[in-house]
């Protein structure tokens, strides 16, 4: 599929919170027109649960505090064969905007890769963690449809899973 065609998969909407602000679309270019952005950025406040999209296994979260720069990630292996990442998780102590926390404070407690999730259970924490500093704290959230590589604008996914939440 790729190429930022569109298409609306059934997920969960990947915050515990109604109260979002869509930016950042899919597609804008990124670092001077060297890269595009994959995802779409869903700003609110710092802490909001991230939420599985899908049920899937955790294929992929830091076990230490990124390097500078870097920021908290994870990549859920979704059982529809899909990908789905999520970045700038919380990189700060309770309390603080110290950029220090492990990742005991960017994952939900005791998540580990290789971990089976159900669609809808906390998988992290919403921050500002990599190159998220300046622009507050938002999940950047992106959908790759059968491989790495292959994004798909997620936002008329994430609208449905809205629309669904709101109705039920």
């Amino acid at each position: 599929m790729g190429g930022g065609a569109t298409r609306i998969l059934s997920i969960v909407f990947p915050l515990a919170a109604d109260s979002v602000r869509f930016t950042s679309g899919f597609g804008d270019p990124r670092d001077g027109g060297k890269r595009s952005h994959k995802g779409q950025d869903l700003f609110c406040p710092r802490w909001t649960p991230i939420l599985a999209a899908v049920n899937g296994t955790v294929d992929w979260i830091a076990t230490a505090r990124p390097k500078k720069g870097k920021g908290y990630e994870l990549l859920l292996r979704g059982d529809d064969g899909n990908l789905y990442f999520y970045a700038h998780l919380n990189n700060d102590d309770p309390g603080t905007l110290d950029n220090a926390a492990p990742p005991t404070y960017a994952y939900a407690r005791g998540l580990k890769n290789g971990d089976r999730v159900a669609a809808g259970s906390i998988i992290g924490y919403v921050g500002d963690s990599g190159d998220a500093e300046q622009s507050g704290p938002h999940l950047h959230f992106e959908i790759h449809i059968a491989k790495w590589g292959n994004a798909i604008d997620p936002a008329p996914s994430l609208r449905r899973a809205l629309e669904r939440r709101h109705a039920g």
